[in-house]
């Protein structure tokens, strides 16, 4: 199995233990929605379904320009998601997908599309906990919330989308998917 992991500044929010258990179920490979113009999986590909791409937690709200701009990166995770590739996106991940990430000014920002609501910056306010979610155990810390939503939790096609930071150490992540169909 073949698994994208985006790492760079904006996403950078990711247990050790997540990604030491990716690797135990196939090659990990990093890239960046900032910075790479392409992604490392085409929808095209006969294997797509074997394909993970992990979106986690970090930072998205400090790089809106440079996730914003960078068009053929959101294009092709789009095209990834809708053609039925597995993703797995906390937090930053998931805001990530949102159709706008809107900043404390009240900018709003363009990014992925896949999810049709928006996440937002403007009165932020600290939400912390641990939480359960589709059998995972996992912590939420963030300051954006999803506009209209009080508890986003996303099942979408072969998507699986929330603010939680899952961990596991203790699971297998393709566990998220075995009770799910697209």
């Amino acid at each position: 199995m073949k698994i994208a992991v985006a790492r760079d500044e904006a996403f950078n929010f990711t247990y050790r233990e997540n990604i030491d258990r990716l690797k135990e179920i196939g090659e990990v490979i990093f890239f960046s929605p900032i910075h790479d113009k392409e992604f490392p999986f085409n929808a095209s590909e006969s294997d797509i379904e074997a394909s993970l791409l992990y979106l986690p937690g970090g930072y998205p709200e400090f790089f809106l320009k440079q996730l914003s701009t960078n068009t053929p990166m959101l294009s092709a995770i789009r095209v990834f998601i809708e053609s039925g590739g597995r993703c797995l996106a906390e937090c930053g991940g998931m805001m990530y997908l949102c159709r706008h990430i809107i900043d404390e000014d009240g900018t709003s920002w363009p990014m992925a599309a896949v999810l049709s609501d928006n996440a937002t910056m403007e009165g932020k306010r600290l939400h912390l906990g641990y939480r359960d979610w589709l059998g995972f155990r996992g912590h939420e810390f963030h300051y954006s919330s999803i506009v209209g939503q009080p508890s986003p939790y996303y099942i979408y096609k072969n998507l699986r989308a929330s603010y939680v930071h899952l961990y596991w150490g203790d699971k297998n992540i393709m566990d998220l998917w075995k009770d799910f169909t697209p």
